[in-house]
């Protein structure tokens, strides 16, 4: 049994679900799903944020599959149209860190043909709406080279207030750190959420992740 099985035998765990009434129609948010379920579905044409759609459907049910992955996602019917990810940090800092609690969002897109439809606030909150994230440090490396700028029509500095928002939204703070790629630019920021079971010991070296003093001078 991998681990998204074993989590989804434990009815405190469970797959969240919510449904969301927009001007195109209803909209359905639900996950952890597996990969046998993101195969169901088809991609929109307007999820095209990192990597043509039909790549990153497959992306997707390869996130699941990983031992540690959860992957959420919107669909109307049988079209995803919107979709969130965790797994272990692929940043170099945060992979080194050896924390088992941590997890990285990995990715989180709105389809440009649904945005404006509060899709994403339910996407960055329901991993959270039951206890799979409760014992979890979850970090978003928010750096401005992943945002859509050109299809927001936002500015660098616009889209970084609209990221502190929306992750707000699901108990995500601003966390500063000395990391050479949040450093790299003043737009980019490390948003944090600490589950209420991540233990003292656990807190206290992700503080130390975060500062390690390379980058101070």
């Amino acid at each position: 049994m991998n681990r998204l099985a074993a989590l989804l035998s434990h009815p405190q765990h469970g797959v969240a679900q919510r449904m969301l009434y927009t001007d195109c129609g209803l909209v359905t948010v639900e996950g952890p799903v597996t990969a046998e379920r993101i195969s169901q579905f088809s991609m929109c044409e307007g999820l095209i944020k990192f990597r043509k759609p039909r790549e990153q459907h497959l992306a997707l049910m390869d996130i699941a599959n990983l031992p540690e992955g959860l992957v959420y996602i919107a669909h109307q019917r049988e079209t995803i149209v919107g979709y969130i990810t965790f797994h272990y940090p692929e940043f170099e800092r945060w992979a080194q860190s050896g924390m088992l609690c941590l997890l990285e969002l990995g990715a989180i897109e709105v389809s440009r043909n649904w945005r404006g439809s509060k899709i994403a606030v339910a996407l960055v909150q329901i991993p959270f709406e039951n206890t799979i994230m409760d014992d979890k440090i979850v970090i978003s490396m928010e750096c401005y080279w992943f945002w859509d700028l050109q299809g927001s029509n936002l500015t660098v500095y616009e889209y970084r207030g609209l990221m502190e928002r929306l992750m707000g939204k699901a108990g995500f703070e601003t966390k500063l750190t000395d990391d050479p790629d949040i450093c790299s630019h003043p737009a980019n920021l490390l948003s944090v959420r600490l589950g209420h079971q991540v233990t003292e010991k656990d807190r206290q070296r992700f503080e130390a992740v975060c500062y390690q003093g390379k980058w101070l001078s």
